[in-house]
This record gives C-alpha cells, structure tokens and sequence, in this order.
C-alpha cells in the first residue's frame, strides 16, 4: 500500500514540478496583450508574484518522476494555454471530455489516473464479488475494477461524455466482461436511480467538475449508507493551497471545471447528513469515507 501511495504522490509533484517550469516559460514569453483579457489578467497577476526558488524545487520533483507519461496532459494545458489567450473556446484547445475524447482516453489509460486507481484498488481492498459504482468513470476505468471483481461483482459507471463511454463499453467487451458492467450516460452529480446496492463508491478526478455534494449524495444512496466512499483528486486545496492558483490556470482550460475540492467541505457534507462516518486521508490525494 506505502509504495503505490508514494508513486500516487510522487507523480502529483512532478506533475506540479512540471507546471511550474512551463509557467515559467509562459511568463518569458508573455506581454500581457492578449485577446482574451481575462485569461491574461490571471496569468499576470500570478507572474508578478512568481518566485524564482520554485524552479529549484520543480526540477527536484521531476528527478522522481519514473514515468513521463503523467506530464503529457501538462504538455497538452500548456499548448492550450496560448490559444486561450486568444479566445476562450479556441478550435486549437484539445481539452474536451466530449470533443478530445481520443486524447483522453490516452491520459486516462497511462496517466496519473491509472496510478490513482491502482492506490484506491489497493487501499480499499477491492476483490472478487464486490460492487463498485465509479462516478466519473471515464474509458479506462470501467475494465479495470470489471476485472478486479470477477463474474461474480458488479460494477456501474457514470459518465456525462457519450464518447468515452463508448471506449470504454468496447475495452470491456474486447475483455468479455461486459456482462458484469452497467454503464450510466449522466452527470455525476445528477439524480441517479440505483436498482442495487454497492459496497464502495469510487469519486476519482471529477469534483472538479461537478457538484461534490450532489456525487456524494449519490454515492450514499448507492451504497444505502453503508461502505466506502474512496475520492481522489490532483488537488485538496486545503492540503495543498499554494498549488491552488497554478493548478486552477491550466485546469480552467477543460470545459466544465468549477474548482477542486478541500477535506473541509467533505466533512461538512458528511456532518449535515448526521450519518456516522470515519475520514482518513491517504497521502495528499486520497481520501477513503468508511460509514
């Protein structure tokens, strides 16, 4: 559990390394007129305050980084960066869960993402005959916990992009498991009906996008108040604040983000509901619910 918690963090800071080092190549080459004067006035305002020392500690995380993989959708939100400057909705931006949905599946296969659900598999313990329903499940996700839990589990994913469900229905019959898999064309936070009740909630990159509440609220109405609720995310802005700003620059270029999530508004969530629940974080970017 440690080493792939290790690789699960040590991932997330070369990734932050790495955007800080594009940033700072950004800021060389930023002038301030731009098109789009709000995407410009955000990048300026966090130059000014750009500290030189950060560019010391980036490359001291990428010398961690075993896997360059992870950076590609870095390399892909800096490209994208200078085409917001110039319109916000530019054709270039290949950001998209529906438009770019090739390209997601790539990061989602060998990205960051296929670390997060090796570290939630194995700190939740997920086997053979468990339940899983996975919100914001993307392509990749779908064959991986299908297989985890044998013919006799069962797995549901929701996800709001048609295409990446698409993918991910053909892994799953290329794989012949497509019998253990229900597939859900929703927004993760929208009101979903559940004919079955599951032990554990996956919650992996998608509160950025959505309403956290309204996921939680159905992740407790699909486990019937009963299991594990394991959330990742790249950021928990009160775990790590001083990579709120930068992180928000680049993500604002994938359509539909909103903000990342903190521990505090999870706790809060659960404290309103008055069910009884355990939190227990796991590194900087996991964080299992126990009810």
């Amino acid at each position: 559990m440690m080493k792939l918690l290790y690789e699960l963090d040590s991932m997330l800071d070369a990734i932050y390394g790495y955007m800080v080092l594009k940033a700072y190549v950004f800021s060389l080459r930023f002038n301030g007129n731009y098109a789009n004067g709000d995407y410009a006035e955000r990048w300026k305002k966090y130059i000014e305050k750009f500290d030189k020392k950060e560019l010391n500690k980036a490359c001291e995380s990428l010398k961690n980084c075993k896997d360059g993989k992870v950076l590609d959708l870095v390399d892909a939100m800096d490209r994208s960066s200078y085409y917001a400057l110039i319109h916000p909705e530019h054709p270039n931006i290949t950001l998209g869960f529906i438009k770019d949905a090739d390209l997601w599946n790539l990061w989602l296969e060998s990205g960051i993402y296929r670390y997060a659900r090796s570290a939630i598999a194995d700190v939740v313990g997920i086997g053979i005959g468990d339940k899983i329903v996975d919100f914001g499940c993307g392509s990749a996700s779908p064959r991986f916990y299908a297989s985890l839990v044998g013919s006799s589990g069962a797995y549901v994913g929701v996800d709001y992009s048609k295409p990446l469900l698409n993918i991910a229905e053909k892994k799953c019959k290329n794989e012949n498991i497509i019998d253990r898999v229900k597939l859900i064309h929703a927004k993760a936070e929208s009101r979903i009906h559940f004919n079955k009740r599951y032990d554990i909630a996956v919650i992996s990159a998608v509160a950025e996008y959505s309403s956290l509440n309204g996921i939680l609220r159905n992740a407790l109405e699909a486990l019937g108040y009963e299991g594990n609720i394991a959330i990742f995310s790249e950021l928990f802005v009160d775990l790590q604040p001083e990579r709120e700003e930068l992180f928000n620059l680049y993500y604002s270029l994938i359509p539909g983000f909103t903000s990342f999530p903190s521990l505090g508004e999870i706790r809060e969530f659960f404290e309103k509901t008055g069910v009884d629940y355990s939190i227990e974080t796991y590194g900087n970017h996991l964080v299992v619910i126990q009810l």
